[in-house]
């Protein structure tokens, strides 16, 4: 859901602002059954907080600021800043993060352009390359396009078209739902892929803001969600 988000960059968000946005953002994620819903609103300690039903709760490490003015207007619920050295929150594995068709959503405001920067992974184990995980949603070269991978022994990637500028906030959702790997950018749909993947299912935690063997981001991360389902563009729009 391509809300209105503070101060969004080049692509214009549909939706306008208004007060009713942030209950409507937080109802339409957890309506669709996500198996991880972090808001990242925490503005003391390390836990990383689950609002699904899953009970997938989370731990920020290393270089993180909580308490960071939020993606979504009419919203006071924060977002979290990592750094490019250490930064970084981890979940453990569960049967409920184990997806064989998924969606990533989130929120991100890149402070610099780290190549290869990953902001969600899942069962990439460490050494790891492109065909070593399931998913993952990560920066390109440095040259602002995102990249989301799908794989097993091979690594196809779909590479965004539309370049993310530094210090703007993008609403970025990558599907995948078994044949089709999308990437929308702020509720539009920006590229695709055909691929056929097998899932490769690990006991590795699901990160965010770095894979286990590092690439870390350096950015603001807001309401990362997991679904185990590939949403619809309607729904993404």
């Amino acid at each position: 859901m391509a809300l209105a988000g503070s101060g969004c960059g080049p692509i214009t968000v549909a939706t306008p602002a208004s007060p009713t946005i942030a209950p409507t953002y937080i109802a339409a994620v957890l309506s669709d059954g996500p198996v991880g819903y972090w808001r990242m609103g925490e503005t003391t300690g390390t836990t990383m907080t689950d609002q699904s039903s899953h009970g997938n709760n989370g731990v920020y490490q290393g270089g993180f600021k909580l308490g960071q003015p939020g993606a979504i207007a009419g919203d006071g619920d924060t977002a979290v800043a990592f750094d490019d050295k250490s930064g970084a929150a981890s979940v453990p594995s569960s049967a409920s993060l184990q997806v064989n068709t998924v969606t990533i959503e989130l929120w991100i405001k890149k402070t610099t352009d780290m190549e290869y920067g990953v902001y969600v992974a899942k069962n990439v184990a460490p050494g790891g390359d492109a065909g070593s995980g399931w998913f993952q949603l990560l920066n390109s070269h440095h040259n602002g396009q995102l990249e989301f991978r799908v794989t097993a022994d091979v690594g196809p990637t779909v590479t965004s078209l539309q370049l993310l500028a530094l210090n703007s906030w993008y609403y970025v959702v990558a599907t995948y739902d078994g044949t089709t790997a999308k990437l929308y950018i702020n509720g539009k749909l920006d590229s695709s892929l055909s691929v056929t993947a097998v899932p490769k299912q690990t006991n590795d935690p699901l990160t965010i803001g770095r894979r286990p063997d590092g690439h870390f981001t350096n950015a603001l991360i807001d309401e990362v969600a997991i679904y185990p389902t590939a949403l619809s563009a309607d729904r993404i729009a």
